[in-house]
């Protein structure tokens, strides 16, 4: 009896470790995935969102030739000019929330590894982000192309633009999750997002022609806004530089998490 209790004794922690990250990190994604759907607030900017994209589609007017498909341009104005701003608010709220409400102490105390919880958060607003932005702009885009008579026009060059679009704004609800989890406020977060997408490039533009340093201004090309135009214009390798925004995002969440109490 001895000898099989040994045995089991010697075995066990090689099978154990494996299975137990498997769990906690399952258990964390569907806690984080029951707690966004149960809040109202992410209906009303998912909603929100989709309702801003049909709204466009139907006002915005074509240019009436025949020839060529404008249908994917009011899809691609209400991304940059609306939509963006609601999912990065969206990306700001799922964290700040919990903070405020102090709720964010049932999480660790569920999930005490804070890797764990940042990444489950991305993972789940990355996702739904991606999938609600897929649907809304797709939507958009067959809306408006049917109003402008071109839907035999749609091609795959128009289904790439919906994929980067959602893509970028995925990535930027993702960024945004992780900035405010390192201001840990919603109206701080929110005055830096609005910051870095409107005014940076700007400012640094207006810097670059005064002192007449062309450098300056490329340095506000690779802000988040000018990036996720290009992308959405094709350029998937500048998207890598969007990754990298919302990877540091969430890499110093998590380093910041780590230290800090609930």
């Amino acid at each position: 009896m001895s000898a099989i209790t040994s045995q089991a004794v010697r075995t066990a922690p090689a099978a154990r470790p494996t299975t137990a990250v498997r769990t906690r990190l399952g258990d964390a994604i569907a806690a984080e995935w029951i707690k966004l759907w149960s809040l109202r607030s992410t209906w009303w900017y998912l909603g929100g969102a989709a309702a801003i994209v049909m709204l466009t589609s139907l006002l915005e007017s074509g240019d009436g030739d025949p020839t060529t498909a404008d249908a994917v341009a009011p899809v691609l104005g209400a991304v940059s000019y609306f939509v963006q701003y609601v999912l990065a608010v969206f990306g700001i709220v799922a964290i700040t929330g919990e903070i405020a409400t102090r709720s964010i102490t049932v999480t660790m105390a569920c999930t005490p590894r804070r890797t764990w919880i940042m990444v489950a958060k991305a993972l789940v607003v990355g996702g739904v982000v991606l999938v609600a932005s897929l649907v809304m702009t797709a939507g958009g885009l067959v809306l408006t192309a049917a109003r402008f008579g071109e839907l035999a026009l749609l091609d795959g060059t128009q289904v790439e633009t919906v994929l980067a679009a959602s893509v970028y704004l995925a990535l930027l609800a993702v960024f945004s999750l992780g900035l405010a989890t390192l201001v840990r406020r919603t109206a701080g977060a929110l005055a830096i997002v609005l910051l870095l997408l409107l005014m940076v490039p700007e400012l640094l533009r207006m810097l670059s022609e005064r002192i007449g340093a062309p450098w300056i201004n490329a340095l506000g090309d690779w802000t988040p806004s000018p990036i996720g135009w290009r992308l959405m214009e094709g350029q998937w390798a500048d998207g890598l530089a969007l990754l990298a925004w919302a990877g540091v995002a969430i890499t110093s969440a998590i380093w910041v998490l780590r230290r800090r109490d609930a």
